[in-house]
């Protein structure tokens, strides 16, 4: 077990969130097509359009919100379980595999569409 695995995954989305959120919510801003995935240990996590996209192929999956400084809106984060995360890799193309960080291709997401997700992914976790 190295030491990346030690840590606890509550603990490594955290450093995700602190350490990465401006280059995440950059590449979420204008992704049209992509998903991106970040491991987390016993989870992987999506944000923003990725999550929306997440949560379609995984309508079980868990929504979480959270804020960043200079930002007046929440950012939407959808999670899965490593075991269905690795179950849906084994039967689809990867476009882009790290250890920590997948990238997959899926359909034009249009952001009419994205915007009604966030606002409705928003209100159902604040209820």
């Amino acid at each position: 077990m190295n030491k990346t695995e030690s840590v606890p995954s509550g603990i490594r989305l955290q450093q995700l969130i602190q350490n990465h959120h401006v280059e995440i919510l950059a590449r979420e801003k204008n992704n049209g097509k992509f998903i991106h995935l970040y491991n987390i240990g016993t989870y992987w996590v999506a944000f923003e359009r990725s999550a929306c996209r997440l949560n379609g192929l995984f309508p079980s999956s868990e929504i979480s919100l959270f804020r960043v400084p200079g930002l007046p809106d929440y950012v939407v984060m959808a999670s899965i379980s490593v075991d269905e995360a690795e179950a849906y890799f084994s039967k689809h193309i990867v476009s882009r595999e790290g250890i920590h960080h997948k990238v997959m291709s899926d359909n034009l997401l249009a952001t009419r569409d994205y915007y009604k997700w966030h606002e409705v992914a928003v209100r159902s976790v604040l209820q």
